[in-house]
């Protein structure tokens, strides 16, 4: 009988296949969250830029901005009982927030 890991809250499984939805939860949790602020971070930066920010002011101000962002997306990321939605979410988001920032930078240089 095939289970859909994605969408099985993690309570109801059991062996082998808990354990590895939780390896893939903390892994998705941890890389996602990062891959996230650093999209914020990127798109963050190419608009104070754009903004006529200092590059330096910019990349310290949004930086501490990444970690009150990181926090909160690890969390949500972890907490989730859908693990589909996670990963949509994260790569998402984090992929368009990178394609804008690139193209800022792009407009900008």
């Amino acid at each position: 009988m095939h289970t859909n890991l994605f969408h099985k809250p993690i309570r109801e499984q059991r062996g082998t296949h808990g354990t590895l939805v939780v390896i893939h939860r903390v892994a998705l949790s941890l890389l996602g969250s990062y891959v996230f602020s650093w999209g914020f971070t990127s798109l963050g930066i190419a608009l104070l830029v754009a903004c006529g920010l200092d590059f330096h002011t910019a990349e310290t101000a949004v930086l501490l901005l990444a970690f009150l962002v990181f926090v909160p997306v690890f969390l949500w990321a972890f907490s989730d009982n859908h693990l589909g939605r996670v990963w949509v979410v994260l790569v998402g988001v984090a992929l368009v927030m990178t394609i804008a920032a690139w193209c800022l930078q792009n407009a900008i240089l």
